[in-house]
């Protein structure tokens, strides 16, 4: 689908099509303080300050299940190395040597009688085998004398298996000690604590905390708290904390930041700190998602309860792996409220976030008006190719007001009609922009391209344009499913794997096939919206329906797709299958027995023909791209390639882009 192509779906989208789920999004207001989140097969276990180790669990990590607290008292060890412990603070969940280990701190508040104990369970989720939370007592613990202080624990793993701690508050900041793995006490062939973050100058009084440990592609990323903390109800406006970050090549340190400083001697980059209504995010945690990597962290609500939420937000890494931080996680992958994005305002007053029941959150952006004012949005996206942004904006004017969209580099000048009002987002008040994006992060800029006109801007989602394939490895989330090392798709009886925002519309056959690795027997569905929803296709995993193609991979014909029409939400599901099925592909064509790409390492799915800024406009949409190419030869596989995990290819493979 080339350029006259792109343009008519997105008219289309513009003016008659279905949305996929609810696009008015809402905060969950989820409390928490201090919070630790892990993965499981089954969904994900989240775990805060002072309830005792309460434990929640979630399949979506939106909708969550209190299962209340783990532990009736504290320890009795604790009082050994904390005479006035106030409770149980700071838990980090941590799965290592075959267990769920909630590494967590006793101390007194302002104080350095600390100690940083661990409990365990073999399973994390209540009511299931092996659920049952043991303590294993003393970790490490500081005394009064020391200037360093025991809480505030984070395990991560380096990339030679060996497991470190991370923990410290105040003084001389922010320490780590090596594990051992069996026991889970401090390792006996490395003894050292090693400072590896500190806060140095006179007006910092040294405040940094909560340390966050995690490692991607052979770098290590050391997120911490600065400044104060806590102070939250009618105090909130105290609260001036928030996260800091930098990057190491060892484990140890040095952790440098963006400009190149130490922060063992008062470096650090700012990645969140007080914006609108969202106070003090600081006290976070980063942690590995099936395809992704998260940050969990507390909040205070300046316009709400005043009190304690968690946001969880990716992590989205740059081409140089640097960091910067995702949206909060409202309930879907694919969209991205401008509110949250980093603001630039050229002139005080610009890009206000400002309220309104219209609004998807609740919230939007007014006054986008002023030349160098900017909306940046990092995001991570699962599945590259051509794109759909749709663009929902309000412009109470009477002409069209045009706004610049950058995304990855390439610029293209959007314009955007009169809707009627300002404030107000119906569901229709949107544009399509088109768009290319690539598998991992991507940055979009939005800046105001002044011409007497102007519009406010509510939220952008992401719609994939599929012509015949789906990459399963694209993905946005699931239960009962990973990543292999092999970056492919592997699926259990009673998982499923989401697939956000799929333009149907663009969909050129309703015949369906589904390559995976061997035919076991069970059957995968292709539903609608949820994973209960409504079967639009259906394939049986026997020898009947299947078709043996290259490089061991077999095509299993399903039943023809249905209802196609719209954006959906797609859900992959399994049933009766034995073990798991590894999936590369669904397919929307005649089954010729060739196996598709289905991401890189094979190749960039499209290119622009130009860098160059583009304009375009209609009267119900913009969405024109310069033409595609198409890449339709072999190319050279890309050298030292790396998926999501950082794990790195180099053989070359075959490949034919679907249009």
């Amino acid at each position: 689908m080339g350029f006259r192509g792109v343009l008519g779906l997105a008219m289309a989208l513009g003016t008659t099509a279905t949305f996929a789920a609810d696009w008015y999004a809402k905060d969950n207001l989820q409390p928490g303080h201090d919070p630790s989140m892990v993965r499981f097969e089954d969904g994900y276990a989240l775990m805060s300050t002072n309830n005792n180790l309460e434990l929640w669990t979630s399949e979506d990590a939106y909708s969550w299940k209190d299962h209340k607290s783990t532990v009736s008292a504290i320890p009795q060890w604790a009082y050994q190395y904390a005479p006035g412990t106030e409770g149980i603070w700071a838990p980090d969940l941590y799965y290592m040597n075959g267990e769920f280990r909630a590494y967590y701190c006793v101390s007194v508040f302002g104080k350095r009688s600390s100690a940083i104990g661990y409990t365990a369970t073999t399973s994390i989720m209540p009511g299931t085998s092996g659920y049952g939370w043991k303590d294993h007592g003393h970790v490490f613990h500081t005394t009064t004398s020391d200037k360093y202080n025991a809480i505030d624990a984070d395990v991560v793993r380096d990339t030679e298996g060996n497991y470190w701690m991370a923990f410290g508050s105040f003084g001389l900041g922010i320490q780590l000690i090596k594990l051992d793995a069996t026991s889970g006490y401090q390792a006996s062939d490395d003894k050292t604590v090693y400072n590896i973050a500190r806060r140095t100058s006179k007006a910092s009084e040294g405040a940094e905390e909560g340390p966050s440990l995690i490692e991607h592609n052979g770098q290590y990323f050391l997120f911490a708290a600065w400044d104060k903390c806590c102070q939250q109800g009618a105090n909130i406006e105290q609260t001036t904390y928030k996260t800091a970050y930098g990057r190491a090549d060892k484990v140890t340190g040095p952790y440098k930041d963006r400009a190149g400083y130490d922060m063992a001697t008062g470096g650090g980059t700012i990645l969140l700190e007080r914006y609108g209504r969202y106070v003090g995010p600081g006290g976070g945690e980063a942690f590995q998602d099936l395809n992704r990597v998260r940050f969990v962290h507390h909040y205070y609500d300046l316009n709400g309860d005043k009190f304690n939420h968690i946001h969880i937000r990716d992590v989205v890494f740059t081409d140089d792996n640097w960091v910067e931080m995702g949206q909060p996680f409202l309930g879907r992958y694919l969209s991205a409220e401008v509110e949250h994005g980093v603001l630039t305002r050229a002139v005080s007053g610009d890009l206000a976030i400002t309220r309104s029941n219209t609004a998807s959150n609740g919230e939007y952006l007014a006054y986008v008006n002023t030349e160098g004012s900017k909306i940046h949005l990092p995001m991570n996206i699962m599945q590259a190719g051509e794109y759909l942004l749709r663009y929902r904006y309000a412009n109470g004017g009477d002409a069209a007001a045009n706004h610049k969209v950058t995304v990855n580099g390439k610029s293209q000048t959007v314009a955007l009609p009169p809707t009627g009002s300002w404030g107000t987002f119906p569901e229709k008040s949107v544009v399509m922009v088109s768009a290319t994006l690539k598998r991992g992060g991507n940055f979009i800029d939005i800046e105001p391209s002044p011409n007497g006109n102007f519009a406010e801007l509510d939220r952008i989602d992401f719609l994939r344009v599929i012509r015949d394939t789906i990459p399963a490895n694209g993905f946005d989330n699931g239960i009962r499913v990973r990543l292999t090392k092999d970056d492919e798709l592997a699926i259990k009886d009673g998982g499923y794997a989401i697939f956000e925002n799929v333009v149907t519309d663009s969909i050129k056959s309703q015949e369906v096939s589904i390559q995976v690795k061997s035919v076991t027997g069970g059957k995968l569905s292709i539903r609608d919206g949820k994973k209960d929803g409504f079967v639009l296709s259906e394939c049986e995993l026997v020898a009947a329906n299947a078709k043996s193609t290259a490089n061991g991979w077999t095509q299993v014909a399903c039943s023809n797709i249905k209802s196609l029409g719209g954006v959906k939400d797609f859900y992959l599901t399994a049933s009766g299958v034995s073990g798991e099925v590894l999936v590369k592909n669904i397919v929307f064509a005649a089954s010729s027995g060739e196996i598709v790409c289905n991401q890189a390492p094979c190749g960039d799915p499209i290119s622009s023909s130009s860098g160059s800024d583009i304009t375009s406009s209609s009267s119900n949409t913009t969405a024109i791209a310069p033409r595609a190419i198409r890449h339709d030869s072999q190319m050279p596989a890309r050298k030292a390639y790396r998926d999501l995990k950082g794990r790195s290819f180099d053989k070359q493979i075959p490949y034919r882009v679907m249009f």
